[in-house]
């Protein structure tokens, strides 16, 4: 269960600092910053929350993000590959166009958010629930999945294609022109509605 930190309020920051190579923060609160179009080797937060910040269109060569919120972010159009996410919790933030190929997600809740068009090639996601998302055109080509729930989101047209599903649900999603394959599923679990359009694969349980 992911769980706002227990950050000092008089570690409050209301601008991002100088960007440089490497940027480490630990128990800070962030507001309003950004990092938009910054180029960093590395990326390091522990236990902050950081809220209204933007990274868009910023290349981050390695993020380690653990127990963080953040709130009314934007990482549209953000470089992350080969990245860590640890007890994070992520509300109305934006991920559209972003990439997460070849990361590590656990224990990650994304709330009310934007990923449309997200990229998770070859990422392992354990324990992570995306929670009324817009989640169109995401890809999870290659991806290792576990324990993962996609509640009330707008799938349409991802793609879980190569990878590997295992105990993965998707209660009130929208699947339409889902792209999945045999191979892939382990233990998927769909209402009767989603099982009659995915009728066509193999192994699936239905779930009312």
């Amino acid at each position: 269960m992911v769980r706002k930190p227990d950050v000092k309020r008089e570690r409050l920051i209301h601008a991002m600092p100088e960007a440089g190579a490497e940027i480490y923060m630990e128990e800070s609160i962030l507001v309003g910053g950004t990092f938009d179009e910054r180029k960093l080797e590395k990326l390091t937060l522990e236990k902050c929350v950081v809220e209204s910040t933007s990274f868009d269109g910023a290349n981050i060569a390695e993020a380690d993000i653990t127990d963080c919120v953040f709130d009314k972010c934007s990482f549209t159009g953000t470089e992350l590959y080969e990245s860590r996410l640890d007890r994070v919790l992520v509300k109305s933030t934006r991920f559209q166009g972003t990439t997460l190929a070849e990361s590590e997600l656990q224990d990650v809740h994304f709330a009310s958010s934007k990923l449309d068009g997200a990229n998770f090639r070859f990422s392992k996601l354990k324990e992570v629930l995306f929670d009324k998302c817009e989640m169109v055109g995401c890809d999870f080509l290659g991806a290792e999945l576990e324990q993962v729930e996609f509640r009330n989101c707008n799938l349409t047209g991802a793609q879980f294609l190569s990878g590997k599903l295992d105990d993965v649900q998707f209660p009130g999603s929208d699947l339409e022109n889902i792209s999945l394959d045999k191979a892939s599923i382990e233990n998927v679990t769909v209402t009767t509605g989603q099982a009659l359009y995915l009728s066509g694969v193999f192994g699936l349980h239905i779930k009312d």
